[in-house]
């Protein structure tokens, strides 16, 4: 027998995807067994090379509470972030990558924290990372300096914990400029029409961090103390920079300053003062960046020379 849905849609699940076939049943198998069910779920495909379009149309006949769109090139994660935003009717919603793990629970408790609080502008659970860099990352016999310098790489675009919010607008902003894992709460669940006001999508590098900062001129995260999320560690974030920047196609600029325009948008965007007030942790962002890009190439030039010394030897 078809289950019955209620017109007005309490809450929109987005899934922006670009080559997600390895994760993709999974995730859409475990929204639609989630123990509640009056919600709408988004998928929009940025112009996957693989299988993940037809893994999407066969879900979206078997069950109405899915709307598909196919799009013929990828226009960029904050282009389809963006798009699926917009064709959003839930009084809710939110956004979650195709490879992260929602657990019972997560819609219901989190969409209670909005319905009774209504200074909270978004709410989330704890954030547990999972895959073949946290294992990595947990394996003490590795002592070498790359290995150091590329696990502390790895540890900066890993999930940490999230944080609960309040006082003023100056403290909130300093919390989530000084510490990094923060933007996770990105993926917590939003009112739809308040999102919508203060949603960035002028670029790409930062433009979920510049996200937060703007919700939280309306009020407070709110951060259940149970993980009911887990975020894999193997997205495009963590995958390294030169992965990064070629996923994207960004330009040698863009690449070797790849937070320009976020800082660039906290100028415009911040009170000068809380600029000025956060611009250590705005420099330590954009030198990490070129740090880490040269001690990728040093390393790879590194082992490069080594593999062709041992080559010369064999000879």
């Amino acid at each position: 027998m078809t289950k019955q849905y209620s017109e007005k849609i309490m809450i929109t699940i987005g899934i922006p995807v670009y080559n997600g076939e390895k994760f993709l049943s999974d995730k859409i198998s475990s929204i639609l067994d989630q123990d509640f069910n009056d919600f709408e779920l988004i998928i929009s495909d940025n112009g996957s090379i693989d299988s993940s379009k037809e893994i999407c149309k066969k879900f979206a006949i078997k069950d109405k509470r899915i709307k598909f769109f196919s799009h013929d090139k990828n226009m960029g994660p904050n282009w389809n972030f963006n798009f699926i935003l917009e064709k959003a009717k839930g009084e809710f919603f939110m956004w979650t990558s195709v490879d992260d793990k929602i657990l019972p629970g997560f819609l219901e408790k989190n969409i209670s924290i909005l319905k009774n609080k209504p200074n909270v502008i978004c709410s989330i659970s704890q954030v547990k990372p999972y895959g073949e860099k946290t294992e990595y990352l947990e394996n003490k016999n590795r002592k070498n300096f790359f290995e150091k310098v590329k696990k502390k790489v790895i540890k900066s675009f890993t999930p940490m914990k999230n944080y609960s919010t309040s006082g003023s607008y100056e403290k909130k902003i300093r919390i989530y400029l000084q510490l990094r894992g923060h933007q996770q709460v990105f993926y917590g669940i939003f009112r739809t029409e308040q999102l919508r006001k203060f949603f960035v999508s002028s670029f790409v590098t930062g433009f979920d961090l510049a996200t937060i900062l703007n919700a939280l001129k309306y009020g407070d995260f709110f951060v259940l103390d149970e993980v009911l999320n887990y975020r894999y560690d193997g997205g495009t974030s963590s995958s390294g920079f030169f992965k990064y920047i070629k996923s994207f196609n960004l330009t040698l600029f863009e690449s070797i300053f790849l937070y320009y325009p976020f800082t660039k948008w906290c100028w415009e965007n911040l009170e000068h003062k809380n600029f000025f007030r956060n611009i250590d942790c705005l420099i330590k962002w954009n030198l990490e960046v070129i740090f880490y890009q040269v001690v990728d190439i040093v390393r790879r030039l590194g082992f490069g020379n080594l593999v062709n010394a041992k080559k010369m030897e064999q000879k």
